[in-house]
């Protein structure tokens, strides 16, 4: 398996076209090669979300290929490899956490919520979880004081995600975003019209 993986903040739209050529060119591959198409849907940054899904759209469209997706909980919960049920969490960028339990097989056990570090410490005793894995961690174990497994991911697995999607025990979702809560959107300041 062939993989080009890189932290990016800003920028995703002129980043991600130049990144997928590079990795055809390094494996000597084109994208008529390609046989089906996996994205993650969310959550996620908003702009990171929408550039990749927009990709993954187009290249599916134009590939005439299938294009599914995979949440960020499954993907990180996939980094883990043990029989215990797992907390995921993912980074907001805000006081809050966006959080989902998954057993082994990377299924889900609740609903994906955004949720306080107080709440989630509640929710670990009524799941009985000993686990907590995610990006969002090293914020978290700052916030709270729990005698814990934490498996800090500050990226997706991605060998390991491709093999949870190669095995078929999975659901896969459509290439839409998967957002717990709306976009943060501020409108525009109204400017008063001066006229002379």
């Amino acid at each position: 398996m062939a993989k080009i993986q890189h932290p990016i903040d800003r920028g995703h739209a002129e980043a991600i076209l130049p990144l997928f050529q590079q990795l055809m060119d390094d494996v000597g591959r084109s994208p008529k090669d390609i046989e089906s198409i996996y994205c993650n849907v969310g959550p996620g940054s908003f702009t990171g979300l929408r550039v990749g899904l927009t990709v993954a759209q187009f290249m599916g469209f134009s590939l005439k290929k299938p294009v599914n997706g995979i949440t960020s909980f499954q993907a990180f919960s996939c980094g883990v490899e043990n029989a215990r049920n797992r907390m995921v969490l993912v980074e907001t960028k805000r006081s809050d956490y966006y959080c989902q339990i998954m057993d082994c097989h990377h299924k889900p056990l609740m609903e994906a919520q955004s949720m306080s570090s107080t709440d989630i410490k509640d929710l670990i005793e009524q799941y009985d979880i000993s686990l907590i894995t995610g990006d969002a961690i090293n914020r978290f174990q700052s916030e709270v004081d729990l005698n814990l497994d934490f498996i800090n991911q500050s990226m997706i697995n991605i060998e390991k995600t491709v093999q949870f999607i190669q095995s078929g025990k999975h659901d896969l979702f459509p290439p839409e975003a998967f957002y717990i809560r709306d976009a943060d959107t501020s409108q525009p300041k109204i400017k008063p019209i001066h006229s002379n």
